[in-house]
């Protein structure tokens, strides 16, 4: 037996391998092969993604056409791959709302193929998620943000907490204003009052969410945190809405709010293969 479970991990990527090559994937962007086992993009798609890139330092609070859409935020620092925009937008629709697995291990891939730069294990003690409740659950299968939170943490070594209670089933926000958004979250949430034989909570602690949008969300789970002692209060996200009319283009006037190799790489593709792609 102990023979067997050396030898499985051993064969898994070899079968992997072979399966990749009489059947490979299809790029979830253009639809072509992809060249790479168990890649989800192809490696032209994966070029083309649109991405917010942070030096060391540097995080989306620092930029006006986030700060000013978000009401004054109890968290600390903000990391996005991308703001909220296609093709991003239809991936995390498609996982969420149409449980399109394969797009939900694609955008997993993409937050592990970025976490190491932002070097968050240097900066905070533990991590955690927004929390869904129950019936939630039950009709959509899994949580999105704690899916993304165990990659965090895979990627981090640091532990994964279950901190937090969803009190309510609330219909999605989706499209909801910034003040029906917080009506919606009053006394939605509550710590959990023993967490993983935690007798106090981490001073340091990373909040995952798949979209920062208004921030309310974030922010009642900051204020729980902040009462319960934590002083330091980050939060990872696959993506984040610009606030409403602020250009996303980082200007050469914007540079003083962020450090100056920060950018976002061009968003659409010039080329005639994109009039085909999800809109």
């Amino acid at each position: 037996m102990r023979a067997l479970q050396a030898i499985v991990p051993a064969l898994l990527p070899l079968a992997q391998r072979f399966l990749h090559f009489c059947l490979p994937n299809c790029c979830l962007w253009c639809d072509f092969a992809v060249q790479r086992p168990a890649a989800q993009l192809c490696d032209y798609c994966q070029a083309a993604l649109p991405r917010l890139y942070w030096p060391a330092g540097a995080h989306a609070l620092q930029l006006p056409a986030v700060r000013r859409g978000l009401k004054s935020p109890l968290f600390d620092a903000v990391w996005s791959l991308s703001w909220y925009q296609q093709p991003w937008s239809h991936f995390i629709s498609a996982w969420k709302l149409h449980q399109d697995l394969a797009c939900g291990v694609m955008l997993r891939q993409q937050l592990a193929r970025a976490l190491p730069d932002w070097a968050l294990h240097q900066h905070y003690d533990a991590i955690s998620y927004v929390p869904m409740h129950r019936k939630r659950l039950r009709e959509r299968g899994f949580n999105q943000s704690r899916q993304l939170a165990m990659t965090v943490a895979c990627s981090t070594d640091l532990p994964l907490l279950d901190l937090f209670v969803a009190q309510s089933h609330l219909p999605h926000q989706l499209g909801a204003s910034a003040s029906a958004r917080r009506a919606q979250l009053r006394r939605q949430f509550r710590l959990r009052p023993a967490v993983d034989g935690w007798t106090q909570l981490p001073r340091r602690i990373l909040l995952v969410d798949d979209v920062l949008t208004t921030g309310a969300t974030l922010n009642q789970l900051s204020r729980l945190l902040r009462k319960a002692g934590v002083q330091q209060i980050g939060v990872v996200t696959l993506a984040i809405t610009p606030a409403p009319g602020v250009s996303t283009t980082l200007y050469a006037s914007q540079a003083a709010y962020a450090a100056p190799a920060l950018y976002s790489s061009p968003s659409p593709l010039s080329s005639p293969e994109s009039n085909n792609l999800p809109k």
